[in-house]
């Protein structure tokens, strides 16, 4: 009976069920371009959304040597082009990007990789580098506040969003500005893992990210500021530095700091010359012959009113401008 018996035990094995622990899922990939002249914000905020998310991130240049960011902050990379391991998303992200997006060891790079990722994500002016692959032919984007005109006019084929925080293209998402790359980031993160992970990893890092987008910096008023068609050009060594600027979608404000051989009534009067010129400003009759204003209507749409008002001249002889715009309807 006992060779039975252990007949029986061996065929019953196989009945046994197995209580090992399955295989973790692997994780995510990031990985995050770097180059000289990149801004801090722009992969430092995404890397700390997606770090806490519990992804994979890895940071990779041309050649693997640390790079210089736009504020002289010299950071290792992990990688080079030749070495670095596949990754889900892709991460570009801005700064002074000339550079960068011309390079076409650079362009290879992202072509070859965006091709296997599932999400190709821009930060700010890293829309640029993205851009010049083609990638961006066809479909909309976003870029830096300040940079909506130059992606117009050099990417053509791109149609330029400058209501959004995040654009997403398919599996291409393009962001605003600066701190905007954290939201994009969230999003990303939502994308991959669920609206409630993202929420999840929000709450961590103490910051109030909103899913449908939040605040907007293409809406502000200052974006609906109109000049004169003809540069505000000088000579004769002015200097013209600006000292603040701020507002919201109705009203903004910017002060300057004027260093000039003219005075405050003669920078006022060469302005003025140059606003006459341009057929589509009314300008408005103000007796003070240090301020200046006129009203138009916005291509984006509203009519709006610019002034100008110049301070008398400081101890140094410097003096301020202050130039406001205001949304009329």
């Amino acid at each position: 009976m006992k060779p039975l018996r252990w007949l029986l035990a061996i065929l019953l094995l196989p009945l046994v069920p197995n209580h090992a622990e399955p295989a973790p899922p692997a994780k995510t990939r990031v990985a995050i371009l770097m180059f000289d002249g990149v801004e801090i914000i722009d992969f430092a905020g995404p890397y700390e959304v997606f770090g806490q998310a519990g992804f994979d991130v890895h940071t990779v240049s041309r050649d693997g040597k640390a790079v210089k960011t736009a504020m002289n902050l010299r950071v290792n990379v992990d990688h080079s082009f030749a070495d670095a391991p596949a990754a889900d998303i892709i991460l570009v992200p801005g700064g002074d990007v000339e550079a960068a997006a011309k390079d076409e060891a650079t362009r290879a790079w992202l072509l070859k990789n965006a091709a296997s990722a599932t999400q190709v994500m821009s930060v700010c002016t890293g829309s640029d580098i993205l851009a010049n692959t083609g990638l961006l032919d066809g479909q909309k984007a976003t870029t830096f506040h300040n940079h909506f005109d130059h992606m117009a006019k050099n990417y053509p084929k791109v149609t330029v969003v400058r209501d959004q925080r995040w654009v997403q293209a398919g599996k291409l998402v393009t962001s605003a500005g600066l701190a905007s790359g954290i939201d994009t980031a969230l999003h990303v993160v939502a994308n991959v893992r669920g609206t409630e992970a993202a929420r999840s990893v929000a709450m961590h890092l103490e910051y109030a990210w909103s899913p449908d987008g939040g605040f907007i910096r293409g809406l502000m008023a200052d974006q609906f500021m109109r000049m004169p068609e003809k540069p505000l050009a000088f000579d004769d060594g002015t200097k013209v530095t600006q000292l603040s600027s701020l507002g919201d979608t109705k009203y903004w404000e910017t002060a300057y700091r004027i260093e000039s051989p003219m005075d405050p009534v003669a920078f006022i009067a060469h302005v003025r010359t140059l606003a006459v010129d341009d057929k589509a400003l009314r300008i408005l009759d103000l007796r003070d012959a240090k301020q200046l204003a006129w009203e138009y209507t916005s291509e984006r749409g509203g009519r709006w009113r610019l002034s100008l008002k110049a301070d008398d001249k400081q101890a140094d002889g410097s003096y301020r401008v202050v130039a406001k715009v205001m949304r009329l309807m």
